[in-house]
């Protein structure tokens, strides 16, 4: 006979973790699939954030560093 699950727990665990209360109920691809679709909406505006102000901060410190490599290499030259 199978060990009864009890609603409860399948729930409390699915609100901590989605997946993990399908995990309980013996379903493992779909407590992964719930796994995998949480992590990747959570991370996602993280990812694209992040990714948008590496870029700006990169592009700035170029600038810049293309900025103090022109004033050192021609002091009288005049900003375009």
């Amino acid at each position: 006979m199978k060990q009864k699950k009890n609603p409860s727990h399948a729930v409390l665990m699915s609100a901590f973790i989605p997946g993990l209360g399908q995990l309980y109920n013996g379903q493992p691809l779909k407590g992964l699939f719930f796994l995998l679709t949480w992590i990747t909406l959570v991370t996602w505006p993280f990812a694209v954030t992040d990714a948008w102000e590496t870029a700006t901060r990169l592009n700035a410190a170029e600038f810049e560093r293309m900025v103090r490599a022109g004033s050192r290499s021609n002091p009288t030259a005049r900003p375009a």
